[in-house]
């Protein structure tokens, strides 16, 4: 089972689309595929079809200790959730020692999977240590531009305290051009910049820019469902054959 973190400590780069987008390619290549929204923001349930406004219990209470994982699991023809919602925020407030590893214990008894993805929000806190000190890899979007190139950095710093004092045996194993247009310099310019500072961790397939990927989530459904022959479906499914590779290597 591989427990890997869609993390970026910047928005909009990216990274809900990838995690749903690359889960339901993993499921369609006949893996067996959990995906856990740490986001209080919810947009990877939201994506999936599932209002959390509507939902009872969501991660959140399973992070509490609350309920068991398979209590709020939702099953979306074989492609399963752990939804969020917006009382998930109030994890910083709960008066309970060494928060980072409530996921990890919450989630001991696992099994069944052969991915596991976790959607992280876009900061470094504590919802984002909780997913960094479960995971085994972090997959990075990268909007490929020149501030959250810089910013990227960031996170790799973090990931390094991680390592050091809550899952030794994490790393960064690759990173996701998203956003990308060949026509555009600066574009062109992140890549191979990428590709010089941080060689074999940028992924062969970038992420086009394409109106579909904005479109699918207000359908509640994946690329592979929304616009299946578009140029966002024919990426993440390129993509995610790359991540199997790796992982089969």
């Amino acid at each position: 089972m591989k427990i890997i973190a869609i993390s970026n400590n910047k928005g909009g780069v990216g990274k809900t689309t990838s995690a749903v987008n690359i889960a339901a390619a993993l499921q369609i290549l006949d893996q067996r595929v959990l995906v856990i929204d740490m986001d209080h923001q919810a947009q990877t349930t939201y994506h999936f079809g599932v209002d959390p406004k509507k939902l009872k219990h969501s991660i959140y209470d399973v992070l509490k200790g609350d309920i068991a994982y398979k209590d709020i699991l939702y099953d979306r023809s074989g492609l399963h959730i752990l939804p969020s919602s917006t009382d998930l925020k109030g994890i910083d407030f709960l008066p309970i020692p060494a928060k980072e590893f409530l996921l990890k214990e919450a989630m001991a008894s696992l099994d069944g999977y052969d991915f596991v993805l976790i959607d992280c929000p876009p900061s470094l806190g504590v919802l984002t240590l909780n997913a960094h000190a479960f995971a085994q890899e972090i997959l990075v979007p990268l909007q490929v531009q020149f501030l959250p190139f810089h910013g990227m950095y960031h996170l790799f710093e973090a990931v390094e305290q991680v390592k050091k004092r809550l899952n030794k045996n994490l790393e960064i194993t690759g990173i996701i051009g998203t956003m990308y247009n060949a026509s555009k310099s600066i574009n062109r310019e992140v890549i191979q910049e990428t590709k010089k500072r941080l060689p074999g961790k940028l992924f062969g397939t970038l992420i086009r820019e394409n109106v579909s990927l904005q479109e699918a989530p207000s359908w509640g459904q994946t690329i592979f469902e929304y616009k299946p022959e578009s140029h966002g479906a024919n990426d993440y499914m390129a993509l995610t054959r790359e991540i199997l590779k790796r992982n089969e290597e």
